[in-house]
């Protein structure tokens, strides 16, 4: 067989989605399976979005758009990045539409990449980052956080990680898998470490708008000292319940825009039409229905913190954003059978029909995510599933 991308080869694929096919496949047999493994809204779409969907099949808005988006939805994100996250001067012509917030990371970082660059990211980390990386040539760099520290990367750590080779450094706040959250001194504090280093800055706010108050969102790109290195990258599916739609979108330097929508021109040319002005529409029109979720996410994160809570041997963070519970299982697994939290989900799902995710996904070997963006009935079913499983493997 003729040899295959040693890069694509030592990437690893995505365990959320593996696991969620494997959960898929089992309901497909009739198994009462419970999900707590994707990181997608239970709500539908808001109304308007798909009304605004809707038209624009009627209007037949059903070609080719501009490879970067269509002009009055980055007029509109550019607007949204100044007013709302205080980024600078923000030119609808330096905003990229994409496929989805993963196309926006993965077209900058083939745009920034070269053979033996770095790129620097604290663990626990969103599970696509580090294959991305090493698809695009790059190694990744892992900074070791605590549950003690609430998962965040010191000002010393970024120190003591940043070299020459450092290409970029990738944020992520609100986090996926943690939930935490840095606080608007906390990133100042980062951006004075980076003020001495030339690379870029990465800052993926996904989970921006689902927040629950402890915490002020705050976006680095903000800061003058290192605006000019900032890509802020951002995206419709968690804030308007709009996975499937996959629109994301991102701006920074002019240059390394620039480069990332010939990437993304000569890969998947422009974003879906139709999306697209769901997605406009989503940015314009939903300030009530974003609440209404935030407020509602925020609800189940305190009915999921008792149920963990009752369960012996397990910590967790309580999450400042997102909709994620990050279980810390390292003491329980010293008296099970079972000496991973991989092979613990292993066997919650094959016995206990439960699908959650690992903590060696996120680089934090003996945690396990659940996600609780899913209903009172589910959350309290995967659950308890999840302390007969602790229970079973004891």
């Amino acid at each position: 067989m003729m040899k295959l991308s040693e890069r694509v080869l030592s990437a690893n694929e995505s365990q959320t989605l593996a696991i969620n096919a494997k959960a898929k496949a089992m309901k497909a047999q009739g198994i009462d399976v419970v999900s707590l493994s994707t990181g997608e809204p239970d709500f539908p779409t808001p109304q308007v979005v798909k009304d605004a969907a809707i038209k624009a099949i009627n209007d037949n808005f059903t070609y080719y758009t501009e490879g970067n988006g269509i002009p009055e939805l980055r007029k509109a994100i550019a607007e949204k990045f100044m007013k709302e996250n205080g980024l600078p001067d923000v030119k609808p012509e330096n905003v990229l539409v994409s496929t989805g917030g993963k196309h926006s990371i993965f077209n900058v970082l083939l745009a920034m990449c070269n053979e033996g660059d770095e790129v620097l990211m604290n663990a626990p980390y969103w599970v696509s980052y580090p294959a991305m990386i090493q698809i695009c040539g790059a190694k990744p760099i892992i900074v070791e956080t605590t549950l003690e520290n609430r998962f965040k990367m010191t000002p010393a750590q970024l120190e003591a990680a940043l070299t020459p080779k450092t290409k970029c450094v990738i944020l992520n706040s609100p986090s996926n898998p943690t939930g935490t959250m840095y606080t608007p001194d906390e990133i100042k504090t980062l951006a004075k470490v980076l003020e001495k280093h030339e690379c870029f800055i990465l800052s993926d706010e996904l989970y921006e708008k689902i927040s629950f108050g402890s915490v002020q969102h705050f976006s680095i790109g903000s800061i003058p000292e290192i605006a000019d290195r900032v890509i802020t990258v951002n995206g419709v599916s968690k804030a308007y319940s709009m996975t499937g739609w996959r629109i994301g979108y991102m701006t920074g330097p002019a240059a390394l825009m620039k480069e990332a929508a010939k990437v993304q021109g000569q890969s998947t040319s422009n974003p879906n039409s139709i999306a697209q002005k769901a997605a406009l529409a989503a940015l314009l029109h939903t300030a009530e229905d974003v609440e209404r979720m935030r407020k509602e996410f925020a609800r189940r994160r305190e009915m999921v913190a008792k149920l963990f809570s009752a369960i012996p041997g397990v910590d967790f963070l309580m999450p400042d954003g997102a909709f994620y519970m990050f279980v810390d299982i390292s003491k329980a697994l010293q008296s099970m059978r079972v000496k991973t939290s991989f092979e613990f989900c292993q066997e919650a799902l094959d016995k206990h029909h439960l699908a959650v995710v690992p903590g060696e996904a996120f680089g934090a070997p003996g945690c396990v995510r659940f996600s609780f963006a899913a209903s009172d009935e589910t959350l309290q079913k995967g659950i308890a599933r999840f302390a007969e499983a602790i229970k079973a493997l004891s």
